[in-house]
């Protein structure tokens, strides 16, 4: 998943800026240069329009919110206004669209989640410098390890949630309670989609591979280490499979008179899903094409092997119930299946993404 890290402003003196929270989304103009779709365009035609330095300016933006920016990399929106003196942080979450009743805010979009904000104080003077370049949209390359460090400690756009056991009572705290030392606190959310109960038994062999049962007598599952093959038994039949590791960041920043130098290192669960008609060829060439994997998840069917739309459809709802618990780091924004698939048991099938997730989760490699 791409992770770069973009500025764009919402408007003079951020009038824009309640639209783009709203909306969850974020947006530009420059109209007066490029006014239609851009995705029925590419940057070569958009460039070929250019006749002066302000067409250059104009042309270069478009290009990086239209064609460079991509889904999961990230967003910091100025919100210097007299109510707010701080920075708004989302993820892009879509393509690039055209909105052709957009309003002052331009019709160029991009589809976002918020994810908090960071006080305009938290930055040192280069950094406010970076940021207040005249660009409406640009890459703050010059101070990128400060500005991710930041994003370690965002304060929630909205009221805070607090993660409690059953047992503990609703408590509110003030907000001048919820920070100290001037840091921020990382608010935990709980994750956006309930999470099945499942039972599962584990058997290892000597090479650390691990056949799986469970409640769903429906499915055959493999866990697997990145240096070992599966089973023969895998080879020639179809299926899907989870890839699973982690993620790893590292942001720097510099604080304080004696601009003490602090790095953090941000780990974070990683998945990718696909399917296979042949797993051992398969997993064979993510070994090459995929290094940050550790482990690999192999599901087939226990009976009757899966058809074609089984395994388009099952790969799909694999990738859409790890991707509604908010908490993993998806290699693809959309798997090569689709739910426009004709599966011939599309209720069990979905009975089955709900297991197939339960196997990472409760083994310790996601989430």
């Amino acid at each position: 998943m791409s992770d770069e890290l973009w500025v764009v402003r919402a408007g003079e003196k951020a009038r824009y800026v309640d639209e783009f929270v709203a909306g969850s989304y974020v947006a530009i103009s420059f109209v007066e240069f490029a006014a239609d779709d851009l995705s029925s365009s590419d940057e070569t035609i958009l460039k070929s329009k250019i006749t002066g330095p302000t067409d250059r300016s104009y042309a270069n933006q478009l290009v990086a919110f239209a064609y460079r920016m991509q889904v999961g990399d990230l967003v910091i929106v100025p919100r210097l206004t007299s109510r707010n003196r701080d920075y708004l942080v989302a993820r892009i979450t879509g393509a690039y669209e055209h909105a052709s009743t957009a309003g002052a805010s331009g019709p160029h979009h991009r589809a976002v989640d918020w994810l908090g904000s960071f006080p305009r104080e938290a930055l040192t003077q280069a950094a406010t410098n970076t940021m207040g370049a005249i660009s409406t949209v640009f890459r703050p390359t010059a101070v990128e390890a400060e500005l991710r460090g930041l994003l370690t400690a965002l304060s929630p756009l909205e009221a805070p949630v607090t993660v409690r056991s059953p047992s503990t009572p609703a408590q509110t705290q003030p907000a001048q309670q919820q920070s100290r030392g001037g840091v921020l606190p990382v608010t935990v959310t709980p994750s956006s989609r309930p999470l099945s109960q499942a039972q599962l038994d584990i058997d290892f062999d000597a090479q650390g591979r691990a056949r799986i049962t469970g409640a769903h007598p429906a499915l055959v599952r493999e866990q697997t280490p990145r240096h070992v093959d599966p089973r023969q038994d895998w080879a020639g039949v179809p299926g899907i499979y989870v890839l699973t590791g982690t993620d790893l960041q590292q942001s720097s920043s510099r604080t304080g008179n004696e601009r003490t130098l602090t790095t953090t290192l941000i780990v974070r669960p990683w998945a990718y899903v696909g399917l296979s008609e042949d797993f051992l060829s398969r997993i064979g060439s993510h070994r090459q094409s995929k290094p940050e994997w550790r482990r690999a998840l192999l599901v087939r069917s226990a009976a009757q092997p899966f058809s074609s739309d089984d395994i388009k459809y099952l790969e799909q709802k694999v990738h859409a119930v790890l991707d509604e618990t908010g908490e993993v780091l998806l290699a693809q924004a959309t798997p090569r299946g689709n739910l426009s698939a004709h599966p011939r048991n599309p209720s069990m099938l979905d009975a089955c993404a709900d297991t197939v997730v339960a196997v990472p989760r409760l083994t310790g490699t996601l989430i």
